[in-house]
């Protein structure tokens, strides 16, 4: 067995002991010819030989794009930056301004609704003074473009797309915002609610479809980072560490529009498959 060797254990634990991403560090297992179950269970003897605090075990998790040219669903997609803590990487050239346009006069003949947040306790999607924008949620594969999409975005971040919820567009008005939050669900009975449909929201990616003149970054306070994408460009970011736990550098924010419009859309990646 690969993990039996004594240059692999070696390498684990120094990338380990190094801040290496374990989700990183697998994709280059596989490619060096590891299956994924050794992979993991080699991944998971390392962190609980580097973190013994840690009782969990090790969860796959979405990969976030390197930096530089990547080819994607016949896109060449330019990563132009990426982090550790948090995982966050902003990729240009996602979306075509033909695929930007045709979503959102889709949202718009669909109708849009203010959008709610889900409650820490009850797990009830309510409104809240904390997300003042208004929404849709689209069915999976609802169009062929849709369709599209979804594998695009899979592909991006290499996770299933059984395991995507539907796109959301979100609209932003001048003055609207979301403030500071989590995508990930709680723990105890509010969380368990959502994740008894596929698990936590391990990933999110956010797809810039009209940006504002002024204002409407998305901000991560933990690093001190805001970000702007313009029409086409994505935020994708994970929500949860290698445990399974939501990630507290996840924290993120909408920043509130100063000045035209902020459209958004949405794609929220589980841990196992939703339906």
């Amino acid at each position: 067995m690969q993990g039996s060797e004594p240059s692999w254990q070696e390498w684990i634990t120094s990338n380990l002991s190094a801040g290496c991403d374990p989700a990183d560090m697998q994709v280059r297992m596989i490619a060096a010819g590891w299956n994924e179950a050794d992979a993991r269970a080699a991944l998971a003897s390392g962190i609980a030989q580097v973190f013994p605090s840690l009782t969990a075990p090790v969860v796959a998790l979405p990969v976030v794009p390197d930096t530089g040219m990547i080819w994607c669903e016949g896109r060449e997609i330019k990563v132009t930056l990426r982090l550790a803590s948090p995982a966050v990487a902003l990729c240009e050239n996602v979306l075509s301004s033909v695929e930007c346009a045709e979503l959102l006069a889709f949202a718009h003949d669909r109708g849009l609704r203010p959008s709610t947040v889900v409650d820490e306790v009850s797990g009830e999607n309510l409104p809240h003074p904390e997300r003042t924008s208004s929404g849709v949620i689209l069915k999976r594969a609802e169009t062929a473009l849709i369709d599209r999409l979804e594998h695009r975005l899979a592909a991006l971040t290499n996770w299933p797309v059984a395991n995507g919820e539907g796109l959301q567009i979100l609209h932003y008005r001048e003055g609207q915002e979301y403030r500071a939050h989590f995508d990930s669900f709680p723990g105890g009975a509010g969380g368990a609610v959502h994740t008894a449909r596929g698990g936590q929201r391990v990933n999110t990616v956010l797809v810039c479809l009209q940006s504002p003149e002024v204002g409407g970054g998305t901000a991560f306070p933990s690093c001190g980072l805001a970000v702007c994408p313009q029409p086409g460009s994505a935020v994708i970011f994970r929500n949860v560490d290698v445990t399974g736990r939501r990630d507290p550098a996840s924290l993120h924010a909408g920043l509130p529009v100063v000045q035209g419009e902020k459209v958004v859309m949405t794609y929220w990646q589980r841990e196992g498959p939703y339906a």
